[in-house]
């Protein structure tokens, strides 16, 4: 059973699933780690062993489908009131960089802040919209396989795939 299954089935009603997200990009001083439901901040171990800082700022995470496949998504949207990320968008747009700023969702149970029970990394900023109170984003994963090799798969040409016709 993973840690997320034995959070929702096994956990004490006093744990708490806290939801943390890191943009990050070259071209900014330092990665924006934010936390949803902790009004105080967090500080947490990554996966590498190092403790970072996350502060809370008003911010809604939709998840788009199933955590387990390849086709992530996640819907953001930062309550910063075009604070912080315009400015940060603003340093990529002025260095004409194709880079596009890179999501990790972690999550962790308030009763152990020391290993990530959930990450979905790798998720690269696609759309984004912003006004005086939000900015909102969707995060995806990069997609490997978009196009396809104009090549047909026949049961002629391929026996072995008999089975899956």
């Amino acid at each position: 059973m993973t840690d997320l299954t034995e959070f929702h089935l096994d956990s004490s009603p006093a744990v708490v699933l806290l939801e943390c997200i890191e943009i990050k990009h070259s071209l900014w001083p330092n990665p924006l780690r934010y936390v949803t439901n902790h009004a105080d901040g967090i500080t947490v171990k990554h996966e590498d062993g190092l403790s970072y800082a996350y502060e809370f700022i008003p911010l809604q995470l939709n998840k788009g489908g199933t955590a387990d496949n390849l086709d992530q998504s996640i819907s953001i949207t930062v309550g910063d009131l075009g604070q912080v990320v315009p400015q940060l968008i603003k340093l990529i747009r002025d260095a004409n960089s194709e880079e596009r700023p890179q999501v990790i969702y972690r999550a962790y149970m308030s009763s152990n802040l020391d290993l990530p029970t959930h990450i979905i990394d790798g998720l690269g900023v696609e759309a984004m919209s912003r006004d005086q109170q939000a900015t909102t984003f969707d995060a995806v994963a990069q997609r490997l396989n978009s196009v396809g090799t104009g090549r047909i798969y026949t049961v002629d040409e391929f026996p072995s795939l008999k089975g899956f016709f």
